[in-house]
């Protein structure tokens, strides 16, 4: 699967000295223009830029090459104001502003560049690296990191199609989850899910070559509250014996996506 940790880096990691990047919110913006300078402002008039959402601004140095990155964040950041960036901008390495504060406070923005980072490459190389972010605080890289890999399992899972993923194909997923984390997985197969209360899950696989499955994942103390999430893993609707027409059909490898969402 897919993994996110090279679009988020620690600062000891950076292979040379980030870029900045400023956050350009509407109600500070005049503020931050006032201490810019001379250069720094005559280039933004030039290009005609504003502190809205979607807005970019590459600021180059006195030698031509890029000094600096201002991003429109409008009224207020949030997750997806770095989003579009790791493929927007030149492959390098970049850092927020320290003048941004706490990123992680603001909608966890170092997030929102390691989910636009993405790009599922199981069939298809990736058109290019990402650029990669600066994220000082170890804890916040983690916790991006965490939340991103979890992000990346689903999408990697609903992207792929039904031929290659199948009911044994996600068990074997559950299975890898399990193990990493520790957890046991029980699998009851076939005819098996009559015997065990099951019927409809039985129903709709029966007449597939792959046999229906109920895939239960437990983690946790024994003795513990007991918290169930409960995911759709249909891994193709073709709509039983009223086929569905083509339309309908084409995102119906998406119909597992509660049990990929519950995976993660």
């Amino acid at each position: 699967m897919t993994e996110p940790s090279f679009s988020l880096i620690a600062m000891d990691d950076a292979s040379h000295e980030p870029i900045p990047i400023t956050l350009a919110v509407e109600e500070t913006w005049p503020a931050w223009r006032a201490q810019a300078g001379t250069y720094t402002n005559t280039w933004i008039d030039s290009v005609q830029f504003l502190p809205k959402a979607g807005e970019t601004c590459l600021v180059p140095g006195p030698d031509g090459r890029l000094a600096n990155v201002i991003v429109g964040a409008g009224k207020k950041p949030d997750l997806w104001s770095l989003g579009r960036l790791p493929y927007q901008l030149p492959q390098g390495v970049y850092v927020l502003d320290a003048e941004c504060g706490n990123v992680t406070a603001m909608g966890g923005i170092s997030l929102g560049w390691a989910l636009g980072a993405y790009q599922f490459s199981r069939y298809k190389a990736a058109t290019r690296p990402p650029a990669e972010l600066v994220v000082s605080d170890e804890n916040a890289l983690a916790d991006a990191r965490r939340l991103a890999s979890a992000t990346y399992l689903v999408r990697d899972l609903i992207n792929t199609p039904a031929s290659d993923m199948g009911p044994a194909e996600l068990t074997a997923v559950a299975e890898e989850v399990a193990a990493a984390g520790g957890a046991v997985v029980n699998v009851i197969l076939g005819e098996d899910l009559i015997e065990h209360g099951y019927p409809t899950i039985h129903a709709v696989g029966r007449a597939s070559a792959r046999m229906p499955r109920l895939i239960d994942l437990r983690w946790g103390p024994p003795k513990a509250p007991r918290v169930t999430l409960i995911g759709k893993g249909v891994c193709f609707d073709s709509g039983g014996l009223d086929i569905k027409p083509a339309d309908n059909m084409l995102l119906m490898k998406k119909d597992m996506g509660g049990a990929a969402h519950v995976l993660a």
